[in-house]
């Protein structure tokens, strides 16, 4: 006790005599380790990224498809090729018989599944293996050696891709076997309309159902087309990266190491994946593509944000936060200005022409992108950048200022790069406080003296509420993708519970038809789903690529002829770089792995039973006196797992709510301890500006910016 009370003491003294900064700096490090990051981001991607959505379909689907086995051993058959389209038949195999087909269907949905659990293990079992690679890649990284790391790096990534690639191939293979089902019961019903024209009321709810779907697939190939095009740039992403390192470190100003590291840091920090750009194309249509099938105009399902432009801007919020930062240690809140800062007589240098430079830069840059909801804000962060730059120029050249209006500007600068980086990190889903890369840490120990403590402790406070605000907001997201998922499944479910109470005979044309629709769109949710695997997976391997494309020797070389930042040489950022990289490939594994690793475990528990039910009810003859038992069983099975499914879900929300509770406590418990008390208004003024950012931007926001 008494050792462990020295120990304490001793710890209490070490932290006295530190330096107020160093110890901010050590308390962000301790919220930023890697292991807290991927948490932090499993609870951010929560609504986008769940295991609920691949399971809570699964067993209505099934109920379903066991209903159509007894619709079609129950049918009177009849023909219903009597209009075969162009070109014959594509997935029906038995077009003279309507029986023949709703057995195809039913038989069909069953391998699906079959292949859904088979594969999620498969890629469980894969993935399980890429965070022991990825620590190996990490101690690689950390030899002093760069020729040493050139041999190693290629053949340990290379490894990493290979798994990426399997995993891949296992999720497209369950996407394309839920394609099969859903194009096979499209073809159906379009040759259920074509052929029983005097059911009217079955034709209307038919040819939305198909119109629908048609949406749908457009609305996939346009994602895909999408999601090809950002796989490409981020194969180049590295490269691309340590040009603008070139460029942020071209003519640095002297006696600014804090402000050209914080610098460099965001630079890195646009490699960073914001993971919801995988299934935001999904995400965005989600609500619209699958709510209770009715008739929906094109219109509904544009996208108003190119989601790369977006994100490109988004990526770019770091640095122009540093560079307002770098303004305000030149000039304080009442405007007066430090002339030792702003002008280096020995050197004849004034650091505002590197701040307007390097904001020029920034601004070519996003004016080079799409148009996007934030582009003209970051386009006039950008330009207000540089007309205070350009102000504060003309103070050091010729002594000439109008305090008052640079006063007005810094103040209104401010508040937009605290409303614009809280947005671009809601947008992206990125963690304020993201994963700090070796040498980088190093680094900022040494120049802590250097940089600004007040800078410091208002953005630790800035992220700080930024954090709880994503995460708050996470929280509300998840509630209304839960409500979401429930009223869905009760739309099934009603239509289910019609077809029970009915006898096999009674059932008409018409309800088959109505249950082909309804198993149509929750095959589609499941598959949707099992879309967004793939482009996980595509992802990791792309990021892989990136950090292949060209040896790390290479890349040190090409910067021997420009300046270093004192304790951060050019190899650092190039490993810290690669770091960045392997970090963003293990975070989204890890999401992967979580999310396989629960479905193939509710799965097994839940779902194989009643797939193997519906099996069994598939090969029966419906003479057989065990046919109806068999019936009765997958119902109330199915019935049963949805229960324990949606009970599962309750619990694990609780959990997941509980988690954000925690991760909020120990953020404010770790720099409460170290950052002086911040004034109220400024807290208050933070708080709005945080929370403004992050809402949904209204049509007049729209119509002046956009």
């Amino acid at each position: 006790m008494e050792s462990e009370l020295q120990k304490q003491t001793s710890s209490d003294a070490e932290m006295a005599v530190q330096p107020k900064g160093a110890l901010a700096t050590r308390a962000v490090m301790n919220i930023s380790k890697a292991e807290e990051v991927r948490k932090e981001t499993e609870l951010m991607m929560k609504p986008h990224a769940n295991w609920e959505e691949y399971l809570m379909p699964g067993p209505i689907s099934i109920a379903l498809l066991g209903e159509l086995a007894c619709i079609a051993a129950g049918q009177g058959d009849f023909a219903i090729n009597l209009a075969p389209p162009e070109g014959g038949y594509k997935y029906m195999r038995y077009p003279d018989s309507f029986r023949a087909s709703l057995m195809q269907v039913s038989n069909s949905g069953w391998h699906a599944f079959s292949i859904a659990h088979k594969n999620m293990d498969g890629i469980r079992l894969l993935s399980m293996s890429v965070p022991e690679q990825i620590k190996m890649v990490m101690k690689t990284l950390f030899q002093d050696d760069l020729t040493l790391i050139d041999a190693l790096l290629p053949g340990q990534l290379s490894s990493l891709k290979s798994i990426a690639n399997e995993c891949s191939s296992l999720a497209k293979a369950v996407d394309n076997k839920f394609n099969d089902v859903i194009c096979l019961t499209e073809e159906l019903l379009e040759v259920c309309m074509s052929s029983k024209s005097q059911y009217e009321q079955g034709l209307t709810q038919t040819k939305h159902a198909l119109e629908d779907l048609k949406l749908r697939k457009a609305a996939a190939e346009e994602a895909q087309a999408k999601a090809e095009e950002y796989y490409k740039e981020v194969k180049n992403r590295v490269t691309d990266t340590f040009d603008d390192y070139r460029k942020a470190i071209d003519s640095i100003p002297t006696g600014w190491s804090s402000v050209i590291l914080d610098f460099t840091s965001t630079v890195r920090e646009t490699l960073t994946v914001p993971i919801t750009c995988l299934t935001s194309l999904l995400s965005f249509n989600r609500n619209k593509l699958l709510s209770p099938i009715k008739s929906r105009s094109e219109e509904e399902f544009e996208s108003r944000d190119d989601f790369i432009a977006m994100n490109n801007i988004c990526a770019l919020s770091g640095q122009m936060v540093v560079l307002v930062d770098g303004l305000k240690t030149v000039v304080d809140d009442e405007g007066n200005i430090d002339m030792n800062v702003l002008y280096n007589k020995k050197n004849n240098e004034i650091k505002t022409i590197w701040i307007k430079k390097k904001s020029q830069q920034l601004l070519e840059k996003i004016k080079k992108e799409r148009n996007c909801s934030l582009k003209n804000v970051a386009v006039k962060i950008c330009n207000d950048i540089i007309k205070i730059s350009n102000m504060l120029t003309e103070r050091a050249v010729s002594g000439n200022i109008n305090q008052k209006k640079l006063i007005k500007k810094m103040n209104t600068l401010s508040i937009d790069i605290e409303v614009f980086d809280s947005r671009s990190k809601f947008c992206s889903r990125t963690s304020p406080f993201g994963p700090m890369a070796p040498n980088m840490a190093k680094s900022q120990k040494n120049v802590q003296e250097d940089s600004s403590l007040s800078s410091a402790m208002k953005n630790s406070l800035l992220k700080t509420e930024q954090t709880k605000e994503i995460l708050k907001m996470s929280q509300e997201e998840y509630q209304k993708s839960f409500n979401n998922l429930k009223e869905q499944n009760k739309d099934l479910l009603d239509v289910l519970s019609e077809m029970r109470k009915c006898e096999i005979k009674e059932i008409d044309f018409e309800k088959a038809q109505k249950m082909l629709i309804k198993g149509l769109d929750a095959m589609g949710r499941v598959k949707e789903q099992w879309e967004k695997m793939v482009r996980f997976f595509q992802m990791i391997s792309n990021l892989i690529d990136s950090c292949l494309n060209k040896r790390l020797t290479e890349f040190v070389k090409s910067a021997e002829d420009l300046p270093q930042i004192p304790n951060y040489s050019h190899q650092d950022f190039v490993i810290d770089m690669i770091y960045k990289q392997a970090f963003n490939a293990s975070n989204i594994a890890h999401l992967v792995h979580m999310i396989s690793e629960t479905y193939t475990d509710v799965s097994s528990k839940y779902l194989m039973d009643n797939v193997g039910s519906l099996s069994r009810l598939i090969s029966m003859d419906p003479s057989d006196p065990q046919f109806q038992m068999e019936r009765i069983k997958l119902a109330d099975g199915c019935d049963n797992a949805r229960k324990a499914i949606e009970d599962l879900v309750i619990k694990q929300k609780k959990e997941f709510e509980n988690n954000i509770h925690a991760r909020v406590a120990k953020i404010n418990s770790e720099l409460k301890a170290v950052l002086p008390e911040v004034p109220e208004a400024e807290r208050k003024a933070i708080e709005y500006n945080v929370h403004k950012g992050m809402r949904e931007i209204t049509e007049d926001e729209a119509d002046q910016f956009m």
